[in-house]
């Protein structure tokens, strides 16, 4: 379900991105990624709640204390409210310096629908908040299916709306009314579903609170909260200062490779995002970590598998495949992509070990270095767009992976968790990396099917994908992931 959810944004992002391009422009679309981006950085606001949800309902029902999760799910509603509230005068006051921050960036006209699309965009964020809280809600109850199903269907119907109602109203405006009325339709699903489904009492309140529980829950909110800081800034910082100092085309063309980006990340986030209750669950049973040890090798070889075949393929097929998406005047898409992917593969293969220190509570120091490497990464953006224009806003990005995520994690990883990541990648990479090199050495070799041919790079991408399954199947696969292959292509064909 979670690799449906992958393909289908991956279906918006190739199909539906060139399309809104096409019909709102360019410059337009700069100004929209340029503003949404700008509001997204206020989901710091939400001080991790969401994750604070996940931990402690799939904490107590672990545990089997039924009647603290309805206290704790209470409790949170209260400070949601109340967290709503705050942003809302946030929001208010943040409209009043868009001219100010962007009037370099961008003109009077671009400024003037900047300040119509952040009305929309924060009236949306307020109803993110609710929505993070119920979806927390059934995630903790481990209940990924339903939440997954639901986001599938989220995306299906933004990609039917965005076609009807862009051709109708050819402006970004559509955009972010459509995404304003699919999370309405999120909370009420999910709401509902909470209600009728689970069986789970859904009640505001600002007293009786549980002193212990709202003072542990509330030191593990503020880590997530901090750790948001620093993803929220990472992820957007690069389109506000590249708007702020380069202007709405710049952000485009950089909003391009983030797009592909994030479908690379996606196919990781697609297995670690749903680990947090299983992992919980094991450490309930064996504390000592050897079976969540296990799960984080045999989730990341799958990761590595996938993650290493696309950046292997995204090398060798790239330029054509970006020329093909997008047209002439792209072509440093191709740098941007590189320069992101590389640096964060080796992260993106072990990343379920954070649902280990979440599990653990243990996400303090990773916290710290995160908003670090945060600074690091603002340091060479601001400094280096001005010089090096959206280059350098990728090389900040990372340089920050590289440091933080990979270098010193790993240590902290061994110090705390005591997994010897050396050992952790050895396992991930045994015969994997052979088949991917022998797979693109092969793939180089044969006859290029055409720059600007789709069914040349059609070919190309098939004869390379089919000569990577065939070397997994023979060399890379150990005897159970051959197994799970072999079931998975029985029930196909059957």
């Amino acid at each position: 379900m979670a690799y449906s959810m992958v393909v289908l944004n991956s279906i918006y992002a190739l199909i539906i991105t060139p399309y809104i391009l096409g019909v709102i422009g360019e410059m337009e679309y700069g100004v929209y990624k340029t503003i949404s981006s700008f509001s997204s950085s206020l989901l710091i606001l939400d001080l991790g709640i969401g994750g604070t949800v996940i931990r402690y309902v799939a904490k107590y029902r672990a545990q089997n204390k039924q009647e603290r999760i309805s206290n704790f799910i209470s409790m949170i509603f209260g400070e949601t409210v109340i967290l709503i509230l705050i942003v809302a005068m946030v929001c208010f006051l943040m409209y009043f310096t868009l001219s100010s921050v962007y009037s370099s960036g961008l003109d009077y006209s671009q400024i003037e629908l900047a300040e119509r699309l952040y009305i929309i965009l924060s009236i949306n964020l307020l109803l993110h908040l609710i929505e993070n809280v119920l979806y927390g809600i059934i995630s903790g109850y481990n209940q990924f299916v339903f939440s997954n199903g639901l986001k599938n269907s989220r995306i299906i119907l933004r990609i039917i709306c965005t076609y009807v109602f862009l051709s109708m109203y050819k402006s970004s405006i559509a955009l972010v009314i459509i995404d304003l009325g699919l999370t309405v339709f999120l909370i009420t699903a999910d709401y509902v579903y909470i209600k009728k489904g689970l069986r789970v009492t859904i009640a505001v309140s600002f007293k009786n609170w549980e002193k212990d529980v709202w003072l542990e829950s509330f030191r593990y909110t503020v880590l997530m909260f901090l750790t948001s800081v620093a993803a929220q800034v990472n992820s957007n910082l690069d389109n506000v200062v590249i708007g702020i100092e380069l202007g709405a085309s710049e952000v485009a063309i950089y909003s391009m490779g983030l797009v592909i980006f994030s479908m690379f990340q996606c196919l990781s986030t697609g297995i670690s995002g749903v680990m947090l209750p299983t992992i919980t669950n094991s450490l309930s049973h064996d504390p000592s970590g050897r079976q969540a040890k296990e799960i984080i090798i045999a989730s990341g070889r799958i990761q590595f598998i996938l993650l290493g075949g696309v950046l292997a393929g995204f090398i060798i097929m790239g330029k054509k495949f970006i020329h093909l998406w997008l047209g002439s005047g792209y072509d440093d898409v191709y740098i941007i992509v590189l320069l992101l992917m590389g640096p964060s593969l080796l992260e993106l293969c072990v990343n379920v070990c954070l649902s280990v220190l979440r599990a653990k509570n243990m996400i303090g120091f990773r916290t710290m270095i995160l908003m670090v490497t945060t600074l690091i990464n603002a340091f060479v953006t601001v400094f280096g767009v001005r010089e090096y224009g959206y280059f350098a806003a990728a090389i900040g990005t990372g340089i920050s992976f590289l440091f933080g995520s990979v270098f010193v994690m790993n240590i902290y990883y061994y110090i705390k968790l005591h997994y010897n990541m050396l050992e952790v990648y050895g396992h991930i990479f045994n015969r994997t990396w052979l088949c991917i090199i022998t797979s693109s050495l092969i793939s180089v070799c044969l006859p290029p099917g055409g720059v600007s041919s789709i069914d040349g790079f059609l070919y190309e991408g098939t004869v390379f994908c089919v000569i990577y399954f065939v070397t997994l199947m023979v060399y890379g696969f150990n005897r159970n992931e051959k197994k799970q292959v072999k079931q998975v292509l029985w029930r196909i064909i059957k």
